[in-house]
């Protein structure tokens, strides 16, 4: 149904990111807390005598979506790093809490790394919470050092010098296969086409779709994703370019269209 009437947005739904190239699907920002579309314009006044304003020039429009999302979203951190995400094999670094009996313990995991060197740090824990006397990994066990066997996982310490009961922490990498994205000095953001769907409703309470399009959406690379005790939070930023020229809509020096129509609209037919 075909409306110019004033509207109220309502609710944001998703924003959807497709590659501006291939038109392929890169991912939906689904969990919205906000999002902004704002514009600026240039405007230089002509004056003349005593600075009188004759007329004025306005060029270089500009706009910025900006907003955050509720989860951390993988196709926006690429998008953002430039980077890919990758399934591989990686070692992660892990942490365990070892209780000695006889002199003898064992890592939760396999320990990797050179021969002789897998477990990277190795102290006793204190009582009190902190970390205590320093040990090095050895080929016999000793005062101030230990030995450890991958195939078993098994730690061994000099009883004297490790009495029963004793806790260590154990710092050491262990090999998983994750997905993986790493984020390169080299690379840099990227761009997508964006279509973003919201809800609105008129001043008699009809019920409307709402979609911007923006055909090319420059990500900026300057973003924060804030850990703590609020929740975490993943903001993003994009400029749109003129001149993407290519797509389902003819956009050669658009910015973005503004789309409304009604919520529970059928297809139209000649």
């Amino acid at each position: 149904m075909y409306t110019t009437n004033d509207k109220t947005i309502t609710s944001i739904e998703t924003i959807t990111a497709f590659d501006v190239v291939t038109g392929d699907y890169l991912f939906t920002l689904d969990e919205l807390q906000n999002a902004t579309i704002s514009q600026t314009q240039e405007k230089t006044d002509i004056t003349g005598k005593q600075g009188r304003k004759l007329n004025s020039l306005k060029r270089n429009k500009a706009v910025t979506i900006s907003g955050n999302n509720g989860m951390v979203s993988s196709g926006l951190l690429e998008l953002q790093t430039g980077g890919k995400f990758e399934s591989t094999v990686t070692p992660v670094m892990w942490t365990d809490y070892v209780t000695v009996t006889g002199g003898k313990g064992t890592t939760e995991y396999k320990a990797v790394g050179t021969a002789g060197n897998e477990i990277t740090n190795l102290y006793l824990h204190n009582t009190d919470g902190t970390q205590g006397k320093a040990f090095t990994q050895g080929l016999e066990a000793g005062p101030g050092k230990f030995t450890y066997d991958p195939g078993t996982k098994e730690l061994a310490f000099d009883e004297e010098d490790v009495p029963d009961g004793a806790e260590v922490v154990v710092y050491y990498n262990r090999q998983i296969k994750a997905s993986v994205l790493t984020n390169m000095s080299d690379t840099y953001s990227g761009k997508a086409k964006l279509y973003i769907d919201a809800f609105c409703e008129d001043k008699c309470g009809n019920v409307f779709r709402m979609q911007f399009y923006i055909p090319k959406a420059d990500f900026n690379g300057e973003f924060d994703l804030e850990m703590g005790d609020n929740q975490t939070v993943h903001a993003f930023e994009a400029e749109s370019l003129a001149g993407a020229g290519c797509g389902t809509h003819n956009s050669s020096g658009m910015l973005w269209t503004y789309t409304v129509f009604g919520a529970n609209d059928e297809d139209y037919t000649e």
